[in-house]
């Protein structure tokens, strides 16, 4: 079995949980795309944990978890995580897999994006993902190759003479080769195993993979709110890249039962006020990553029916219904007024910026057994024309309704 699960927003879907959920089920739990920019929340009987690079394997179990080619990856982050997990899981490390080809976040590339950021204020976790994504594709990134096979220092002088002179003035490439060399030991020293795409195939192709997407699609590179997105492929188009031999037997979309969004760009249903604070705090909607408070508003059904039909979904996961339980009214987005014509489909990142939501009011739901609850899911299915196959009745992760599809 091969299952891809990823987010069909703008992220904090409530991704980590679901891949928590199933993953006891899988031999291996694949991250694909993204890097520390990801924030997956876990709860596990009252411990918190928040991935940032890795994959959420069963902690507790045996399966194992692979760092793919298609990311990007801070070292001394990467190591700070597993070091935590470590105190709790002693071993874990021993259970993760990183591809040599992932490209290197270098500290230069978090200057350049702050600098980005002052420019054009996107919203972004200025961890340095797009600059380290922005360099593979100039083809002058560092990779784990590169430290293995002593091509990462000719490397680093061509990438720092391109960059600006701030970065000149103070990055020695000499020293940074030796602290990436000192990280890359602490690594394997960790019991890390340093693969590639193409010598862990065979393990991959006889065994059961989750494939766990970062962000969410509405953030996809090419196909979200384009220039406020992050720089990779969040969903079926990133697992291709390097995976295009995997055959998805389900394609799972996780989406809330509102929307939040964090940083900048279109947000169509967003509210503020008194409602926005409320859900907000009830929803503890906090970046996992950034600790910002997120951006909340309505569920909207096109932003979700544009992304079943583009990331794809075969099933929603629907999470955070819980939150809205006590409200007495709730709003839905059924369509966009766009320059004066009603669109239920947006037709590309350019509708959700002229976008006008279209609302219809529903009666709230006491609990996820109010009768009411269901109306507002079956509005949903219908819209979309994809089922709920799971509700999340709250943060751990065993706290899963299982519907029937």
């Amino acid at each position: 079995m091969k299952v891809a699960v990823y987010g069909l927003q703008w992220g904090d879907e409530g991704k980590g949980k679901v891949v928590s959920y199933l993953s006891k089920d899988f031999d291996w739990i694949v991250r694909y795309s993204g890097g520390p920019n990801a924030g997956h929340t876990i709860v596990k009987e009252g411990i918190k944990l928040v991935h940032h690079h890795l994959p959420c394997i069963d902690h507790g179990g045996s399966n194992r978890g692979y760092l793919g080619p298609g990311m990007v990856v801070d070292l001394s982050t990467l190591i700070e995580e597993l070091e935590s997990l470590e105190r709790i899981f002693p071993g874990i490390s021993k259970r993760f897999y990183i591809d040599k080809y992932v490209s290197l976040i270098l500290p230069w590339h978090k200057l350049e994006e702050s600098a980005l950021e002052k420019a054009e204020n996107i919203g972004t976790t200025k961890r340095g993902i797009g600059p380290t994504y922005k360099d593979r594709t100039a083809r002058f990134s560092i990779t784990l190759y590169d430290i293995e096979n002593d091509t990462a220092f000719e490397k680093l002088k061509a990438m720092k003479a391109i960059k600006s002179p701030l970065v000149n003035s103070f990055l020695d490439e000499a020293a940074l080769l030796k602290d990436l060399e000192t990280l890359y030991n602490r690594l394997l020293e960790l019991g890390v195993k340093v693969t590639d795409f193409v010598s862990i195939k065979e393990d991959l192709e006889k065994s059961s993979i989750l494939f766990e997407g970062s962000q969410g699609f509405l953030l996809d590179i090419n196909c979200g709110t384009y220039p406020y997105v992050t720089s990779a492929q969040v969903a079926s188009a990133g697992i291709s890249s390097f995976f295009s031999w995997v055959k998805i037997d389900r394609y799972i979309g996780v989406a809330k039962a509102y929307t939040t969004r964090v940083g900048e760009g279109p947000f169509p249903t967003e509210i503020k006020g008194e409602i926005a604070q409320k859900l907000r705090e009830r929803g503890g909607e906090y970046g996992a990553t950034t600790g910002r408070p997120r951006r909340v508003g309505w569920l909207d059904l096109p932003a979700l029916k544009y992304s079943v039909i583009f990331a794809p979904a075969t099933e929603i996961v629907l999470t955070k219904a819980d939150v809205l339980s006590g409200f007495e009214k709730i709003k839905v987005a059924i369509s966009y007024n766009v320059k004066g014509k009603r669109v239920d489909t947006p037709r590309g990142f350019g509708d959700f910026f002229e976008a006008e939501p279209v609302y219809t009011d529903l009666a709230g739901w006491t609990d996820l057994n109010d009768p009411l609850f269901e109306e507002f899911v079956s509005l949903m299915e219908e819209f979309t024309g994809v089922k709920v196959s799971m509700v999340s009745t709250g943060p751990e992760t065993s706290q899963m309704l299982i519907k029937e599809v």
